[in-house]
């Protein structure tokens, strides 16, 4: 087999060339047809729904059932149900009847929006829902489900016809996992978690066992959990598992989750969620339903006078209406909104819980016995916060039940410098105290005082921090990147608790204050020019950009593009030359080929190595091409998560090995057209390196192939 490796041009035999580049957009014709108007406007509205930067922070849940689907349907105005959509670009004849909905998917590839997958994958979810014993199924009978939902016939979309669709589920994990929590923390199981048994058929069970009446009755039980441990919450999968099973009210649950519950193949699912979602729980008692947004109710500290504030942690309008006559109002083109014709904080309302709902929107403030207040500089005002920040100053508000224990911290882990208001102050709730410029500079004594002390202060313990990071900052482009910052909005640095050493900016010593190593460092402070940066702070690693502006979405003036000479493609972007270019997947028009509309796969970057294989006894070793440092502010952003391979018109599969595992893409497989004969040794020799990678009628028979050949 002739390998052959270049930096971004891989391949070139037979007249053949394969082109790897690190662009994602796709320019192909694929011969979709209007079908697929309803299934794309079914897509935008499930990932709104499902995967918009709302669920920032979220275990999201895929659940759509029958009435589900009805409701997003009316919500986002689709113009036909979403099972019918589907049903139109499913081949229920065809031997790869979900190939149409994946080369619109691979058409849709290259920007950072999910994969154009999720109408068949809720329809996978629906299939699930549906799982029953009624006399002509079994309750495990989930493909005839499948089948008839998106066929009308059971027995048509068989069990063999279906990798696909757990290919799909596998890919939208990995996308949501890429956005590390942004687009919704990702509850999609791994595939060494699932059922042995039912493991392709897994991911939509994982999906379907938790409706929105279920996450209802789970966070009345995550409160009678964790307050019989406070400090251990939250408290592992295993754990809350076997707490729901004897739960007096245990029986509220829906029938799916109950047999998942006790079902021993789906039990680590269930585990895996259960963990997910306390983990991820703000202590509220009331679920807000998928689509909702989000917003928190805080105190306002100004003029010498309490009032309310609400933050938005998404872009959202300009005004809402809520119930009982209250208008949030946007206050400048800030995240923060005044909520007019809401009453002044007062003791009983403090204590209290409040919720607020509106048409898609709901707020919320949890019930607490302290009101901890630190400095808004967006807003030049003090709001407040749910934990003590080390190395902020605070000013704090306590109820008479929490006015000992409060003393009893303060004692043991403030700083110097504090002071207590004498007498009661005119805006004060009656009954409460007042401590100002409370400041705690040692994270890991504040810890120990509040745990020693436990009572109403609890919930205001810091949360213990193993590794730096990078908090704030005024990002430019979060859509495009979570490290792209203004300049002279740089981000704090937060360091591990008990650090000790100095920190590194740019390869630049930076020292913390005398005293103050556990607070954060303001970085904004360092006057960094724009550009790329890295902190090293004792083997941590941290890099952010920096730029005067965001990139723009529009298309540059001068085209940029890889530099092309000879075979060899640069790595590295620049203008247009004489020399040309390699933009996208084409390759200059000096190949004949470059013009013609092949296929493009998008790879994953960090594989220990990646290959393509060809039914007609070829194959090339494909190079990944390196990122370079400033990718982020290309005017035309590509994602730098995987790489793109231009299939020949041969067709075959790549094989990517990753941790010692292959796995497989197929790409426009074809079965094989030689005779076995020894020139084809070295190709047969790879092909059954990865012979149990592969799958599909056409892969046995290269592999058939290949054992004539080296016998």
């Amino acid at each position: 087999m002739t390998m052959l490796s270049v930096e971004v041009t891989i391949g070139a035999a037979a007249g053949h060339p394969t082109v790897v580049s690190a662009a994602g957009v796709l320019h192909g014709k694929w011969g979709l047809g209007v079908e697929f108007s309803a299934y794309a406007e079914w897509q935008e509205a499930l990932e709104h729904a499902f995967f918009s930067e709302v669920w920032d922070g979220h275990p999201v849940v895929l659940f759509v059932d029958e009435r589900e689907a009805k409701a997003l349907q009316q919500k986002y105005r689709v113009s036909v149900p979403l099972v019918e959509a589907v049903r139109q670009v499913v081949r229920p004849g065809s031997p790869k009847p979900f190939q149409a909905a994946e080369n619109y998917e691979l058409s849709q590839r290259g920007n950072d929006s999910a994969p154009a997958v999720l109408p068949l994958l809720a329809c996978s979810v629906v299939a699930a829902t549906q799982m029953a014993n009624d006399g002509a199924h079994r309750a495990n009978n989930y493909h005839d489900r499948f089948s008839e939902l998106l066929t009308g016939k059971a027995g048509v979309l068989t069990s063999q016809l279906y990798l696909p669709i757990a290919e799909m589920w596998q890919r939208l994990a990995a996308w949501q996992v890429r956005w590390d929590g942004y687009r919704g923390v990702c509850t999609i199981p791994s595939m060494e978690n699932l059922p042995h048994h039912q493991a392709r058929i897994g991911y939509a069970l994982s999906q379907a066992v938790l409706r929105d009446s279920d996450r209802q009755h789970l966070l009345r039980f995550f409160n009678v959990m964790r307050a019989r441990d406070e400090a251990a919450w939250p408290l592992p999968g295993t754990a809350l598992a076997r707490g729901i099973s004897v739960w007096d009210y245990e029986a509220k649950f829906s029938g799916s989750f109950q047999h998942a519950l006790y079902d021993p193949d789906l039990r680590p699912l269930i585990e895996d969620l259960l963990a997910a979602i306390a983990a991820a729980w703000d202590g509220s008692d009331v679920y807000i339903p998928h689509g909702s947004l989000r917003g928190e109710l805080l105190v306002r500290f100004e003029n010498r006078r309490l009032g309310w504030l609400v933050r938005l942690p998404q872009p959202g309008d300009p005004s809402y209406q809520l119930e009982d006559g209250v208008v949030l109002r946007r206050v400048g083109a800030t995240e923060y909104y005044m909520p007019e014709g809401l009453a002044l904080p007062t003791g009983r309302t403090l204590q209290n819980e409040v919720r607020l709902h509106g048409d898609g929107i709901a707020v919320s403030r949890s019930a607490a016995p302290l009101v901890l207040l630190r400095q808004n500089v967006a807003l030049d005002c003090r709001t407040s916060t749910e934990r003590f920040l080390p190395g902020e100053d605070h000013m704090i508000l306590a109820a008479p039940e929490a006015a000992r224990d409060v003393e009893r911290i303060l004692g043991r882990a403030a700083s110097p410098g504090r002071s207590k208001e004498p007498g009661r102050l005119s805006w004060m709730p009656e009954g409460w105290t007042l401590h100002n410029h409370v400041v705690f500079d040692d994270p890991v004594t504040l810890r120990s005082a509040i745990l020693d002390t436990k009572g109403a202060v609890i919930g205001t313990i810091p949360a213990p921090n193993f590794k730096a990071r990078l908090e704030g900052g005024l990002l430019l482009a979060p859509d495009l990147s979570r490290n792209l910052y203004l300049a002279g909005g740089e981000p704090d640095l937060v360091l591990p608790d008990g650090t000790v050493g100095g920190v590194l900016l740019d390869d630049q010593g930076v020292a913390p204050e005398p005293d103050r190593a556990e607070t954060p460092l303001r970085l904004s402070a360092c006057d960094l020019a724009p550009g790329n940066h890295t902190v090293h702070t004792g083997e941590s690693s941290l890099e952010f950009v920096t730029a005067e502006s965001a990139p723009s979405p529009r298309e540059a003036t001068v085209p940029l593009g890889f530099p092309l000479g000879g075979e060899h493609a640069k790595a590295y972007a620049a203008q247009a030359s004489s020399h040309g270019l390699i933009r996208g997947a084409a390759v200059n028009a000096g190949l004949a080929e470059a013009d013609a509309e092949w296929p493009v796969l998008l790879c994953r970057r960090g594989a220990d190595e990646t290959l393509f294989l060809s039914a007609d006894g070829r194959g090339w070793r494909v190079a990944a091409p390196d990122t370079p440092g400033w990718w982020d502010r290309l005017p035309e952003t590509p994602s730098g998560y995987c790489f793109e391979v231009r299939i020949p018109a041969c067709g075959g599969w790549v094989f990517q090995s990753r941790r010692g595992v292959w796995h497989l893409e197929a790409a426009l497989p074809a079965y094989p057209c030689l005779e076995p004969n020894t020139r084809y040794e070295r190709w047969a020799q790879t092909v059954m390196v990865v012979a149990d990678a592969g799958t599909g009628d056409e892969w046995e028979a290269c592999v058939r192939l290949a054992q004539e050949v080296v016998q």
